[in-house]
């Protein structure tokens, strides 16, 4: 059995903002908006070779944690690039905010840094790992 990555789905209160700021800010493709998906509004954007998924808050919803500086569950997204440094500064350009700046402190001394979204999410731009052998 192979199990591969398919999306990362996110709750929130304000979906159009948190899509905006994937779109505006990473560049990534909004695949589908619906303002009424069974009670909230849900949206679907390729990353990768998978989607990222955000959804409303439902009627009946009642979350029980609110992104603090560090919670229990989905921590953030990681994406890999191959220069974390330009790519942060791209980033800053279409308006993200750094809540980490790049640091060698990833795994194995990876290159790593944070960038921060609407109502508190993390997500990590990480230094793509080389193949055994490959060099600059």
């Amino acid at each position: 059995m192979e199990f591969r990555y398919d999306h990362v789905h996110y709750l929130t209160r304000d979906v159009r903002a948190l899509a905006d700021f994937f779109e505006n800010v990473f560049e990534l493709e909004l695949i589908s908006y619906e303002a009424d998906f069974k009670g909230a509004a849900y949206a679907i954007l390729k990353l990768g070779e998978g989607d990222l998924r955000i959804r409303g808050y439902r009627p009946d919803d009642a979350p029980d944690a609110f992104a603090p500086a560090l919670t229990h569950g989905l921590d953030h997204l990681g994406v890999a690039v191959d220069d974390v440094a330009a790519s942060v500064a791209r980033l800053v350009e279409r308006g993200a905010g750094v809540d980490m700046p790049p640091v060698a402190a990833g795994v194995g001394g990876r290159m790593i840094a944070f960038i921060k979204g609407p109502e508190n999410i993390r997500v990590e731009i990480c230094e793509r790992p080389r193949a055994s052998g490959e060099s600059d």
